[in-house]
């Protein structure tokens, strides 16, 4: 049996280790072992490919046990599915490394070589393509976040075979460890052929178990460790081990591996797969450029002039260098952005009330004249469907009129010591809402818009919300509209009907859906102080974007007509000598019911008017005409304040 060691220098040992850090990095990040970058690197440096191969699992399944802990304290493995795919992988390397030990006595070096490198171009070929496609669908995905169950693993969750189920967290259902075993098993073999069991381990949770992208990354880790473990003895038994690499590669890889681990907590699950994918194609083509050197040594082809053979082993290293460098910069890539958003986040999370930015002009009382003036917008979000429309409206008003927009959420205080977690469930809300806060400040900068954001806390959260306003000095809140039933929507209590009823600055209320367009701006009048701020809002709002108006005057009864016909007119005069095109609408009826029917049969899409901002029981017992505009208009509501 022909076993020998290469010689190491200094020089070798430090590409070794740098080798073993990226491998690492990448192992961290994707799961897969990272040998499929090692077994082609030490091959390159003269290593034969069993001693590759038998070398970079002696490494392996420590590192795997060290990323796998990692990884474990995200949540992202699943011990136990880790195990039983474990137990049957491995067999599959007890198997793979009987196949290599008979191809290496029968065909040689240059055969174990070949075998070695067929075996890593078709299935990295296969996987790989397999692979990126997957990413792809993901990215251009509606939601890219999440992760589709393929028709295959829906299948396999729902085939029942008594005697043989098991019960996995990842996946949340029950499962024939029948499907496991071939499974484990081929992750097994290809280990001990190349030492990259994860390249089919990892696709397999995937798509036939339906485990998710990082949950199956992560618990290859564990497979890894097991198989790693098991490899390493039956190799070393026949002398294949180089314990000298072993230990170096681990040394680099014990560093890469950790931050692998930690990339993937600020990454999307596309992502792992378009690293996976991409780094997969490129080893496959180092590994591809050197079979006819391969074919050559055994006679299957005319022998090659030495200097073709040198070019081919020369392409093959500076591929996987090249591989090695895509892995590294990706990985980096997430790193870097994951932890800048982090930061963003901690600093959303950890921010007291009256954070936002001071306006650049001092406003001595916080009571707004009203002007319309729109220069600074906030936003009061959530993680609720409701939001999503008033979200869109506050950063479109916010580019339209150049204006600064500030987004707000507030979650109740959670109480402290409850046996029930409630903490914990506060944590897990807290994340939710701190990631919404995230995701609109990236949608308001996608279209230019400064976009400051900041997470409230307290019982009340109207209360925070208006204190928020007052203490920032905002020209104007955007708020979502729950659309539940009718009786409900024409109660008072909700968020917004309380910030209306104490606020200062300016409300624009949102419907789900609802859209301005420019399409008609509806303005209630009725002869008050307040309707006539309005009226300066809407020949303010006019200027900057025009719209045609209908001002809308309501009689409760015919006998009021005259006067409210005489109110319409006097804001019709006010408007026309600023020479805007208004026209009128006078009706008899109930005010709130009078006012939305005029939106819809005008086409209209924003609503504008003046509020007493009364509150207390007199509003309680009497209702108020903007509440009760607000839960039926099909289009937003703008409340100007006094």
């Amino acid at each position: 049996m022909d076993i020998s060691f290469i010689d190491l220098t200094a020089g070798s040992v430090i590409l070794l280790f740098l080798i073993g850090f990226v491998g690492g990095l990448v192992s961290g990040f994707i799961g897969s072992g990272g040998a499929f970058v090692l077994t082609p690197a030490m091959m390159n440096m003269g290593v034969t490919a069993i001693m590759a191969v038998a070398s970079n699992m002696a490494h392996k399944f420590p590192k795997a046990f060290v990323g796998a802990m990692k990884r474990h304290k995200f949540g992202q493995v699943d011990v136990k599915l880790g195990i039983v795919l474990g137990i049957s992988a491995e067999a599959g390397v007890l198997y793979g490394a009987g196949v290599q030990e008979t191809i290496r006595e029968l065909f040689g070096k240059a055969g174990s070589n070949l075998y070695v490198s067929s075996v890593f171009v078709v299935v990295l070929a296969i996987v790989g393509v397999y692979v990126l496609r997957d990413a792809y669908k993901m990215f251009y995905s509606k939601n890219p976040e999440e992760e589709k169950k393929t028709k295959l693993a829906e299948w396999v969750q729902s085939v029942h075979i008594p005697g043989t189920m098991m019960y996995f967290k990842s996946i949340d259902a029950k499962i024939s460890v029948l499907f496991t075993i071939p499974i484990g098993f081929a992750t097994g073999m290809l280990a001990a052929t190349i030492a990259v069991g994860g390249f089919i381990g990892v696709p397999a949770m995937m798509y036939v178990l339906g485990v998710p992208g990082l949950i199956a990354s992560a618990t290859e880790l564990v497979i890894a460790f097991i198989m790693g473990m098991g490899g390493t003895i039956k190799f070393a038994w026949a002398g294949y081990v180089d314990i000298r690499l072993a230990m170096i590669i681990l040394a680099g890889s014990l560093f890469g591996v950790q931050l692998g681990a930690i990339g993937t907590t600020y990454v999307k699950p596309y992502m792992v797969k378009i690293v996976m994918g991409v780094i997969m194609m490129i080893a496959l083509m180092s590994r591809a450029v050197v079979i006819p050197v391969y074919l050559s040594e055994l006679g299957e082809i005319d022998p090659l002039a030495p200097g073709t053979i040198t070019i081919l082993k020369n392409l093959s290293f500076g591929l996987l260098l090249f591989a090695l460098t895509t892995g590294a910069v990706i990985v980096f890539k997430a790193l870097i952005k994951g932890m800048r958003e982090h930061r963003a986040k901690m600093a959303a999370e950890n921010a007291v009330p009256g954070t936002f930015s001071a306006p650049e002009v001092d406003v001595v009382e916080h009571q707004l004249s009203p002007t319309g003036r729109l220069e600074r917008i906030m936003l009061v979000t959530d993680n609720s469907e409701h939001s999503e429309s008033a979200t869109a409206e506050a950063i479109n008003i916010a580019a339209r009129c150049k204006a600064d927009l500030f987004a707000f959420s507030v979650l109740p205080t959670p109480t402290l010591g409850s046996p029930l977690g409630q903490n914990t469930m506060h944590d897990v809300e807290k994340k939710a809402v701190v990631d919404r806060l995230l995701k609109v400040r990236k949608q308001a900068e996608a279209v230019g818009v400064s976009c400051e954001i900041l997470l409230g806390h307290g019982e009340e959260p109207f209360a925070e919300i208006v204190d928020q306003a007052e203490d920032s000095s905002m020209d104007i809140i955007v708020m979502g509209r729950s659309d539940t039933n009718d009786l409900v929507r024409s109660m008072v209590g909700s968020t917004a009907e309380k910030v209306i009823g104490h606020t200062h600055s300016d409300v624009l209320v949102v419907p789900q859906g609802g859209k301005i367009e420019g399409k008609g701006i509806i303005l209630p009048v009725d002869g008050s102080r307040y309707s006539d701020a309005a009226a300066v809002t809407v020949q303010n709002l006019v200027k900057q974007c025009s719209a045609p108006v209908t001002i809308v005057s309501v009689a409760v009864d015919e006998r009021l007509k005259e006067d409210a016909i005489v109110h319409a007119e006097k804001v019709h005069q006010f408007m026309k000598g600023n020479g805007l095109d208004v026209k009128v609408d006078v009706r008899v009826g109930t005010p709130s019911e009078a006012i939305v029917a005029s939106a819809r049969e005008n086409g209209a899409d924003l609503i504008v008017l003046g509020s007493h901002g009364r509150t207390g029981l007199d509003r309680l017992l009497i209702g108020s005409v903007s509440e009760r505009v607000i839960g039926n208009a099909d289009c937003p509501v703008m409340v100007v304040k006094l």
